[in-house]
């Protein structure tokens, strides 16, 4: 059976909805964490929530060539100074 999730009016996401709004893996949004550049809530030992707000925040700094490509926007800068 498959089940249809409708995020678009939520306000909190797990980090399962926060990949599938985002279309990020969870590493990346782990290390977008790791970074700074994702506030988020915690609850339980393994358990984390996004504010969409934040998402939403984290996308903008993205910047996108005409071609699609992703050229150096804040979020990818900020993982070459750490690789």
């Amino acid at each position: 059976m498959n089940v249809v999730l409708d995020i678009s009016n939520k306000r909190w996401f797990t980090t399962e909805e926060a990949c599938i709004y985002t279309t990020f893996g969870d590493d990346k949004l782990l290390e977008a964490r790791d970074l700074h550049l994702l506030p988020f809530r915690k609850y339980g030992p393994k358990k984390v929530i996004y504010e969409k707000k934040d998402l939403d925040a984290l996308m903008e700094k993205l910047e996108f060539h005409i071609d699609g490509k992703i050229k150096a926007g804040k979020f990818n800068s900020q993982k070459k100074k750490i690789s």
